[in-house]
């Protein structure tokens, strides 16, 4: 097959997405398919270009034509509409323009990553090319956990749950990672059908990060001292991620223990503020910001426990990789985390928010080395068995044939024409 594997957040980047592309990717490319990658070139989204082909489209000459087109409708029709909402439409349409320009009917199969180039590309995607979206997680909610929507009852609340709507039914199919993403999108905010939805897991390349997990680093690593237990947060700084939680947790262990570093890898929004709390409490000793790093699998190496204290997550790469690297993994009870781990079994949950409760596991599992390589153990084995590509790959083209079983019938998401009125 020529596949398409097309998404609005840019790429390559540190994150779920990049990793989920790369590893899908590879696992296809093994059974001979053909597979392009369609995304933003950089974080300052400039350019939409497919990677490794060297064609791009300059993404001002279109969105400039978007935006008179757009702000003039929503000046004349509808004022009240806030400017968040108008520059999220304008984005919409200029990437959906400028990927109808990457000749898309060459393609048997087009697969989106997230809800915006889901239903871009359903808008203008030829006839008969069939399109299956995975859904990396809930943004609505993370628009609210970032303050970036303050109120259920207001309009960009309103748009955002039509967003997840429409992102998750203009495909064919639409796989979830988790049973957790379906359950929420199935909820009245969003109101999903169940038979639109199927949850497939993650697969990660385990021989491949094991191999970078053995090798040197030549990155900056803190020095510490022989007798300490390295914690490791790999996360990116961003509310949705915690992080303030983790550093309320290890004030409160420092006042009992002096025996621990801990690493925050990743970059972000918050890392000033990130820096100045971790000053405020008193463990700026013992807190290292590493930035965004390449040598991530060396560095959970040199650790003893990963910590993720994230407020909502989906499927994180974090928790794959720590188990299967043999390492503790301590995470919050949130999103789709308690699917991947058992509690006490293969890693350790704490109630999600709750630093009072992350600090006594932490306090627990520094205290007691047997029992933290023991679960490690534990979910090293259950890694290792759940999380193969192989495994990703056969579920994923499950979906693919059904998709181009539809698409070859002429079936389309016609149905969706009263509801979008509606929802309009």
């Amino acid at each position: 097959m020529r596949i398409l594997m097309a998404t609005y957040w840019y790429l390559p980047h540190v994150g779920g997405v990049n990793t989920y592309v790369n590893v899908l990717r590879k696992e296809l490319l093994k059974q001979g398919h053909q597979v392009d990658v369609l995304a933003h070139d950089t974080e300052r989204n400039e350019n939409i270009y497919l990677l490794n082909s060297g064609k791009y489209i300059k993404k001002d000459k279109v969105k400039d034509l978007v935006f008179k087109k757009v702000y003039d409708y929503y000046e004349r029709y509808q004022p009240y509409v806030e400017p968040w909402v108008r520059w999220r439409e304008i984005e919409r349409y200029t990437y959906e323009l400028c990927a109808s320009l990457f000749n898309l009917d060459q393609y048997d199969l087009i697969h989106t990553q997230d809800i915006i180039s889901t239903r871009a590309i359903s808008r203008v995607k030829p006839v008969g090319v069939a399109q299956v979206a995975t859904i990396h997680g809930l943004l609505a909610t993370e628009h609210i956990i970032a303050g970036e929507i303050t109120s259920k009852k207001s309009l960009p609340w309103a748009y955002v749950c039509a967003e997840e709507y429409y992102g998750a039914t203009s495909a064919d199919q639409t796989i979830l990672p988790t049973h957790w993403l379906k359950k929420m999108l199935m909820r009245k905010s969003f109101g999903v059908p169940d038979d639109r939805l199927t949850v497939i897991p993650y697969g990660m390349e385990v021989a491949n990060f094991l191999a970078k997990a053995k090798s040197p680093t030549y990155e900056y690593i803190p020095f510490t001292e022989p007798n300490k237990t390295i914690l490791i947060c790999p996360a990116r700084l961003v509310p949705v991620k915690g992080h303030r939680y983790l550093l309320e947790a290890l004030a409160k262990l420092k006042q009992k223990r002096n025996d621990f570093v801990c690493w925050l890898v990743g970059g972000g929004d918050l890392y000033y503020e990130l820096v100045a709390l971790s000053h405020q409490l008193n463990i700026h000793d013992v807190v290292h910001f590493l930035g965004d790093r390449k040598d991530v699998p060396q560095l959970i190496s040199h650790s003893h426990i990963v910590v993720l204290p994230s407020v909502q997550d989906n499927h994180p790469f974090t928790v794959m990789e720590a188990q299967v690297a043999g390492k503790l993994i301590v995470a919050s009870q949130t999103g789709g985390i308690p699917e991947m781990i058992e509690d006490q079994k293969t890693g350790i949950l704490f109630p999600n928010r709750d630093s009072d409760q992350l600090a006594e596991k932490l306090d627990l599992v520094i205290s007691d080395p047997e029992l933290r390589n023991k679960i490690a153990a534990n979910g090293r084995k259950w890694g290792l068995q759940r999380w193969s590509p192989t495994t990703l790959l056969n579920n994923t083209m499950e979906i693919y044939r059904k998709a181009l079983h539809s698409a070859k019938k002429g079936e389309s998401n016609e149905h969706l024409s009263q509801e979008e009125n509606l929802r309009t």
